[in-house]
């Protein structure tokens, strides 16, 4: 059995004329990502890995969540397979990385973080307030049997779908 957290990247500045890639956080998203890292400490949702999307807005995501996650240096790994991934990129990332008994967050883009959340979960999964899935800042938490229930749709409990919005401070 493992762990596994799929969040989405905090909200990224669109008024940046940079590619796509080198996009970084608006206020916003800074504020959030590190609601979101105090929130993910104190329920005890602290990650022994995570692995991160090579674009600025999601490692700027991770270094501000971070703040609060006591994750070791060594075990932060950033992946430029992660960029705009599809959901059997992800799912094969998920492989590479996971390990039985740990905590794996994988901090990426959507349409893909929507497409796995939604494959995995055992049930629906609920749509926040706006009608979206996986809102920027999301984080998904699923408990998996095994490394082998990536591999077929509906095999995940998802224990928690936790939207920076929806936080009580």
């Amino acid at each position: 059995m493992f762990e596994l957290i799929l969040m989405r990247h905090a909200k990224s500045d669109w008024h940046s004329h940079t590619a796509d890639i080198d996009r970084p956080l608006n206020d916003r998203g800074v504020r959030d990502a590190v609601r979101m890292g105090a929130y993910l400490k104190q329920v005890n949702l602290v990650p022994d890995k995570m692995v991160v999307s090579s674009a600025q807005r999601t490692q700027e995501t991770a270094s501000l969540l971070l703040e609060n996650l006591p994750v070791d240096e060594k075990n932060i790994i950033i992946d430029r397979q992660l960029y705009l991934a599809d959901r059997d990129t992800l799912c094969e990332n998920i492989e590479l990385y996971a390990s039985e008994g740990q905590r794996l967050l994988i901090l990426a883009h959507n349409p893909g973080m929507d497409y796995l959340v939604s494959y995995l979960a055992s049930s629906p999964p609920s749509l926040s307030s706006s009608g979206k899935l996986m809102t920027t800042c999301a984080a998904a938490c699923f408990t998996l049997d095994s490394l082998d229930s990536i591999k077929k749709p509906g095999q995940g409990l998802l224990k928690r779908l936790i939207r920076p919005g929806e936080i009580n401070e």
